[in-house]
């Protein structure tokens, strides 16, 4: 896929910083369009335009070849979280499935906890993400994560935008 196709498909955006990138400047410069693999090549990932997003250059290498980086928020004080890179991939292809991806202490953390997960599964898996929050008794607020069962089986590392 050719930069210029790829950058009309995710509008001119780096992928990893969320930064505008101007067409204008080279490939070679530092804040260039270039094509990133969300899965990297090394590690199994395709050149099929689901795999491909646009990055500036210093984005695309300073993440070099790790998966996509879905850190929860560092101020958010949880008591237990999930990768959730790997909870999308075990969650994406079996709609109406669910799992906890997170336990907060507050009620109103779990809340912001439950919003943000599925800001960013949408992100990765677009297909209309579901999450909600379980208090338990003894005080932790479970948040819970699934695509619902009417949904279509999907895969990670689908592109934002489809491909025309």
């Amino acid at each position: 896929m050719q930069v210029i196709r790829l950058a009309e498909r995710d509008g001119w955006t780096c992928w990893l910083c969320g930064g505008d990138i101007d067409p204008r400047l080279p490939s070679t410069s530092p804040a260039g369009a270039t094509i990133d693999h969300l899965v990297p090549r090394s590690r199994g990932g395709s050149n099929d335009a689901p795999n491909l997003r646009l990055a500036h250059r210093r984005c695309n290498v300073r993440r070099g070849n790790h998966l996509p980086e879905l850190q929860w928020p560092t101020d958010w004080p949880m008591l237990m979280t999930v990768h959730l890179w790997t909870a999308l991939a075990r969650l994406a292809p079996r709609p109406g499935r669910a799992e906890v991806v997170a336990m907060a202490p507050l009620p109103e953390l779990a809340d912001a906890a439950a919003a943000w997960a599925v800001e960013r599964s949408e992100a990765f898996v677009p297909g209309g993400w579901e999450s909600w929050t379980v208090a338990d008794p003894a005080g932790p607020v479970a948040v819970w994560l699934r695509r619902p069962a009417s949904s279509a089986p999907g895969r990670t590392g689908r592109p934002l935008v489809p491909d025309a």
